[in-house]
């Protein structure tokens, strides 16, 4: 359009797109699926002052969008032509699937979480507290009948995660130099990413496995 309205077409021009996935491919010279629609946007530049495609994360009230988006939806209602999928379109098909169906089976899935910040070794360490799945006492009696009890050593309460981070009065002291102050259980495992990694520290400096 903006071709075929070069007279009435602005010096300087702005497009705008929610479309990432096709900016990302304009912007690989290897994808030559897109060759038309690149060399339209070359020419275009050409022709004006300024062209600029620029990303937005949705349609924003944006007129143009929306009716793109309406126009869109519309021709998705209508008979489409038999055509054989590419292995790019195969692969992008695939990974969204596996990525609904990961996000579905994870609601709690949070990737501003600062355990994604963390080593390997501390993530570990955290996701089994989180769970629970651990080698505390009280995990492995109770779900797997592993030792003579769910008691800690300490002989005051079972060994959960709940216990050995908050009461357990054999760490007393490590526990007080680790967190000077008062520290909720929810800041220990879901907190800032020193929290978290406090946490791991103090597990390892108790010598206990978990």
């Amino acid at each position: 359009m903006l071709h075929e309205n070069r007279e009435t077409t602005r010096s300087r021009v702005v497009i705008f797109s929610d479309a990432l996935s096709v900016l990302q491919a304009v912007q690989n010279p290897q994808n030559k699926e897109l060759n038309t629609l690149a060399s339209a946007l070359t020419n275009l530049q050409q022709s004006t002052e300024q062209t600029v495609i620029q990303w937005i994360p949705s349609h924003c009230n944006i007129q143009g969008n929306e009716e793109a988006d309406r126009l869109a939806k519309e021709g998705g209602q209508l008979p489409q032509d038999e055509q054989e999928v590419t292995y790019e379109e195969a692969k992008t098909i695939v990974k969204e699937k596996q990525k609904r169906r990961w996000l579905h089976q994870h609601p709690d899935y949070n990737k501003k979480d600062a355990y994604y910040l963390l080593p390997r070794d501390d993530q570990v360490v955290i996701v089994r507290l989180r769970t629970g799945h651990c080698r505390l006492k009280h995990h492995l009696y109770t779900k797997f009948h592993i030792g003579d009890s769910a008691s800690c050593p300490c002989g005051t309460s079972p060994m959960t995660v709940q216990h050995f981070l908050q009461d357990c009065p054999t760490h007393q002291n490590l526990r007080a130099e680790t967190w000077p102050a008062d520290t909720p259980m929810r800041d220990k495992l879901y907190g800032p990413m020193e929290s978290l990694r406090r946490t791991a520290a103090f597990i390892r400096a108790s010598g206990v496995a978990v």
